[in-house]
């Protein structure tokens, strides 16, 4: 896997976030996934009575609205399922939840299968109530089933760090705009039959140029420097990452060593939403947080990259992987 990015030029004038207000006007977006019609069958994993009901109650709630049908199955073999992990290593480091859309597709091209965790170990150290846990659980529902995020401080429960929103009808009329919609043609949707594994996590840094002095705050290393070895890594279940090896050309915060170690979300195998698999000799600037285990991080994947695309008037241009907005170097440090 290589997750394609199409890289777009974007005015540094308009690098300011949308206001909540504006951002919950429109129907949340699709993802590129969908099921052939508006339901859906899935297995439930869960062990513990705890996490069962908290699913329960998410399927619950996306089945009051109408806009998509969840139903329980008895089917440990169905390639839909929901689950919870206990993680705090590799791509689950302050992951909340995840969607792994994908897991199988019909002929067509169309998803039959797609997993949904929520981390135990988040969600307890963070002390999210149980309202809280069974909104995760709406959200990565609603990513199995076709949606992707909504915007930085959006008032849906798609919003890519949400803890307090339920579900709300900007996402019910994304949810109903997609199974509204014909489905695209048989060679369209299977060129999109791969596997993609959305991540959420406790924040997000998407909120343009502000998005940006929040990672700078919050980063306790940040550096550029020249990718010299990438490592992918899988691991059950579904943490897949990359271990990368970067040469420090430059220090802008923290680390002062001549080469530095960290994980970020993707590897050859699978793509991760808002990621990029570096390779070697790539140029980035990175920001960097430490694990649990003391171990260096890219802060939420593609939020905390910035990779080096061409230099202007004297200025070294730098994109962000997650949003693919330019940023000057000074920008960034």
């Amino acid at each position: 896997m290589q997750k394609s990015v199409m890289f777009v030029t974007t005015c540094l004038a308009l690098l300011m976030g949308v206001s909540a207000r504006a951002a919950t006007k429109n129907p949340t977006p699709a993802n590129k996934y969908r099921y052939a019609a508006k339901k859906a069958a899935y297995y439930n994993k869960s062990t513990s009575a705890y996490y069962r009901s908290i699913w329960t109650s998410a399927r619950n709630a996306w089945n009051k609205s109408k806009s998509f049908k969840w139903s329980p199955t008895k089917n440990r073999k169905s390639r839909t399922f929901t689950t919870s992990v206990s993680r705090t290593t590799g791509i689950w480091t302050n992951a909340t939840g995840m969607a792994y859309n994908g897991m199988s597709f019909d002929q067509n091209g169309r998803q039959t299968g797609a997993a949904m965790y929520l981390n135990r170990a988040i969600l307890k150290k963070y002390k999210y109530n149980k309202k809280q846990r069974t909104n995760v659980a709406i959200h990565e529902m609603g990513h199995a089933l076709g949606l992707g995020h909504n915007s930085a401080g959006s008032v849906s429960v798609m919003n890519p760090a949400n803890r307090d929103y339920a579900l709300r009808n900007v996402d019910i009329k994304g949810a109903q705009k997609i199974y509204r919609t014909t489905t695209n043609t048989k060679s369209t949707l299977a060129a999109a039959a791969q596997p993609t594994l959305t991540v959420d996590h406790l924040k997000d840094y998407s909120n343009g140029i502000y998005g940006v002095e929040a990672l700078r705050k919050d980063a306790g290393t940040i550096v550029e420097g020249t990718i010299t070895k990438s490592v992918g890594h899988h691991k059950a279940p579904k943490n897949y990452y990359t271990t990368q090896t970067l040469r420090v050309i430059e220090h802008f915060k923290g680390l002062s060593g001549k080469t530095v170690t960290f994980t970020q979300g993707g590897t050859t195998a699978m793509a991760v939403t808002d990621s990029k698999v570096l390779h070697h000799g790539e140029d980035v600037v990175v920001m960097l947080a430490k694990n649990a285990q003391g171990n260096d991080y890219i802060i939420n994947d593609g939020q905390g990259m910035f990779i080096d695309t061409h230099t202007s008037n004297g200025h070294e241009l730098f994109e962000h992987v997650s949003d693919h907005k330019i940023y000057t170097e000074d920008m960034l440090h």
